[in-house]
C-alpha cells in the first residue's frame, strides 16, 4: 500500500501555507518499480534518499544491473546497511571502522537485501553482470539466484581466472528467457537433456568457449523460436561446428577471426533477412535456403597461397546472396574476386543499394558487378588507401571499361544516387566521375568525399567537377 506523501510549498500569503500532494510517490509500488527498472541498479539506489517512501523501494525492482567499473571500490561504515548509496568513493582510504567494501561485497549485500524482502520483491526479470577479474564462486551464486521461470534477460560479461561453466539449471528453468548474452570467459556446454529456451528470441555469444566442437550447434537446437543471433568467435575456437539451422532466424551477425581457418559452417535459415559476415571462407562452407535475404554485409580474409581457388570460393559465396536488395562488400573481398577464374556472377535483380570498397588498383571488379545488377539505384564507392595495396601508377582499368564496354543498364536507366568516398582528385578518378555524370540520365545526387585535399586543391577539383557534362538535368553535386 503506497503511503500518502505531501510537501509544503512557499505560501503566497504569509498567513497561509499550501499543501502540494506528491503524486509520483503516491503511485503503487508496481508502477514505481517499473519506472526504476529503466535505470541501472546503482542509479536506482540513489532514489532511496528522496524520502522514507523511496528508502527501500529499489530493493523490489525486478532488474539487477551491475558493472564492476561503475562501483570500483566503495567504502562505507558498518551502520549503513540499508542503502549502499551512502558509500563514499575514495580509491585508497579506509573508513573509521577499518572496513572496505569490494564489488563482490556490494552485489552480495544487494542479494541479501532482496532475500529479506522476498515476500514483497518482484521476481528478477533482467540480470546483467559485467565483472572483470571475476570470482567464479560469486558469479555462480548470483546467476543461480537469478535463474527462475520469470527471468527474461540474462547478460553476462566476465573474465574469471578460469572459464566459467554456466549452471545447468539455466537450461531447465529459464522458460521465459527472451534475451541471452554471454561474453568472454564463459564455457558453453548445454546438458545432454534439457528443456532449453522455448521463448528465446535473441542470442549473443562473444568470444565464449565451447566445451566441444558441437556445443554451439547443440545450444542452437535449444532455441526453437530464435530470431536474432550474434556470434563473435575467438581465435582458439578451432574445429568448432557452426551449424546454424534455425527456421525462425531473421538476423545473423557472424564474426570469425580471419586467422581462424579450421572450422565448419552451415547456414540454413529460410526466414533470414539480414546477414553480417566476417571471416575466412572455408572450402566446405554450406549455404542453404536464403530466399528471404534482404541485406548482406560481407568481409573475408585473404589467402595468397591458393588465391585462384580461394577467389572462386569467395565468388561462390557472393553468388548465393543474389536475392538481396542491399549489399556491402569490403576491400579484401573485392581483392579476392580479382583472383577468381570463374568470374561470372549470377544476376542480382533485386539489388538496389551497393556499397563497394576497393583498394587503389582493384576497380575492374566493379564494372562486372554493375552489369549483374540492372536495377541498382544507389552506388557508394569507397576507395581505400592502405599500405596493404601497392600501386605504382594510376589505375587505367576503369578507363578501359568506359571506352570499350557497354554502359550498365543500372547506370543509364536507374541510378539516382552516387557517392565517391576517398576521392583524391586524380585524373582517372575525375574521368570515372565524368563517365557516371555523362551516362546516368536519372542521377539526382552525386557526393564526392575526401579528407586529404587542401582548400586550394578542393576548389580546383570542384571547378572541374562542375564543368563536366551531365546527362541528368536535375543532378546536384556535393563536395565534402
Amino acid at each position: 500500500m503506497a503511503e500518502s506523501t505531501s510537501i509544503l510549498s512557499k505560501p503566497t500569503d504569509p498567513n497561509e501555507a499550501t499543501v502540494v500532494e506528491d503524486k509520483i510517490s503516491n503511485l503503487p509500488d508496481s508502477l514505481l518499480c517499473h519506472i526504476l527498472s529503466f535505470l541501472t541498479t546503482k542509479e536506482a539506489v540513489v532514489t532511496s534518499i528522496l524520502s522514507s517512501r523511496w528508502k527501500t523501494l529499489w530493493i523490489l525492482v525486478p532488474k539487477l544491473d551491475f558493472h564492476s567499473d561503475e562501483f570500483a571500490e566503495i567504502f562505507s561504515s558498518d551502520e549503513e546497511e540499508q542503502s549502499p548509496n551512502h558509500h563514499h568513493h575514495h580509491q585508497h582510504q579506509w573508513n573509521n571502522n577499518g572496513y572496505r567494501f569490494t564489488f563482490a561485497h556490494i552485489v552480495s549485500r544487494v542479494w541479501a537485501l532482496r532475500s529479506r524482502s522476498r515476500s514483497n520483491a518482484y521476481p528478477i526479470k533482467h540480470f546483467r553482470l559485467y565483472w572483470l577479474s571475476a570470482d567464479p564462486i560469486h558469479v555462480d551464486s548470483w546467476v543461480r539466484a537469478a535463474i527462475s521461470p520469470d527471468l527474461e534477460e540474462l547478460d553476462l560479461l566476465i573474465t574469471p581466472p578460469k572459464p566459467f561453466n554456466l549452471p545447468s539449471t539455466l537450461f531447465n528453468y529459464a522458460k521465459s528467457l527472451l534475451v541471452l548474452k554471454l561474453k568472454e570467459g564463459i564455457i558453453v556446454n548445454p546438458p545432454s537433456s534439457s528443456f532449453g529456451f522455448p521463448s528465446l528470441k535473441t542470442l549473443l555469444l562473444h568470444r565464449v568457449r565451447y566445451a566441444n566442437r558441437d556445443s554451439f550447434s547443440k545450444l542452437l537446437s535449444c532455441c526453437p523460436v530464435l530470431q536474432n543471433l550474434h556470434v563473435q568467435s575467438y581465435v582458439g575456437a578451432i574445429y568448432t561446428n557452426f551449424k546454424i539451422i534455425v527456421p525462425t532466424l531473421k538476423t545473423l551477425h557472424l564474426y570469425i577471426p580471419r586467422l581462424l581457418r579450421h572450422y565448419k559452417l552451415e547456414i540454413n535459415a529460410p526466414a533470414l533477412e539480414c546477414l553480417y559476415f566476417r571471416g575466412y571462407i572455408i572450402e566446405d562452407l554450406l549455404l542453404g535456403n536464403l530466399s528471404n535475404l534482404v541485406e548482406a554485409d560481407v568481409g573475408v580474409g585473404v589467402d595468397f597461397d591458393d588465391s585462384e581457388d580461394y577467389g572462386n570460393r569467395v565468388r561462390g559465396f557472393i553468388g548465393e546472396l543474389s536475392n538481396v536488395k542491399s549489399l556491402h562488400l569490403d576491400s579484401f573481398l573485392t581483392l579476392c574476386l580479382c583472383y577468381a577464374t570463374e568470374s561470372d556472377l549470377p544476376m542480382f535483380h533485386n539489388l538496389a543499394f551497393l556499397y563497394f570498397k576497393a583498394g587503389a588498383c582493384l576497380w575492374h571488379v566493379l564494372p562486372h558487378l554493375l552489369h549483374r545488377a540492372p536495377n541498382l539505384t544507389v552506388l557508394v564507392f569507397e576507395k581505400e588507401f592502405e599500405e596493404f595495396y601497392v600501386c605504382d601508377k594510376e589505375d587505367t582499368s576503369i578507363i578501359k571499361w568506359m571506352s570499350y564496354e557497354d554502359v550498365p543498364i543500372c547506370i543509364s536507366s536507374h541510378l539516382k544516387t552516387f557517392h565517391f568516398i576517398g576521392f583524391k582528385g586524380l585524373t582517372y578518378e575525375l574521368e570515372f566521375v565524368g563517365h557516371i555524370l555523362k551516362t546516368a540520365r536519372f542521377l539526382k545526387t552525386m557526393t564526392i568525399s575526401s579528407a586529404d585535399i587542401d582548400s586550394e586543391e578542393k576548389f580546383r577539383v570542384l571547378k572541374e567537377l562542375l564543368m563536366l557534362p551531365r546527362e541528368s538535368r536535375t543532378c546536384q553535386i556535393a563536395f565534402n
